[in-house]
């Protein structure tokens, strides 16, 4: 994940799964040593969410392949 070095926008590029995930676990790191839980109980629901659709995407490729792996070995015995 590469610092943005524009200074209007000032913030994080993201161009993958595992930035997308590196940011959720940075906000919900931020919220707990807040001790803001509670009230944004909500947020955290919806960066777990995203979190986990960006873990999806990295691992849904490869459990495709295995499985297709493991249809074509099933089909030649």
């Amino acid at each position: 994940m590469a610092e943005n070095k524009k200074k209007k926008t000032r913030g994080m590029s993201i161009k993958s799964p595992q930035d997308v995930q590196k940011i959720c676990r940075r906000v919900i790191n931020d919220i707990f040593e807040a001790g803001l839980q509670i009230e944004n109980a909500q947020k955290i629901n919806l960066l777990c969410i995203t979190w986990l659709k960006a873990w999806e995407l990295l691992k849904v490729p490869d459990l495709e392949k295995r499985v297709i792996a493991l249809e074509k070995e099933r089909r030649r015995d």
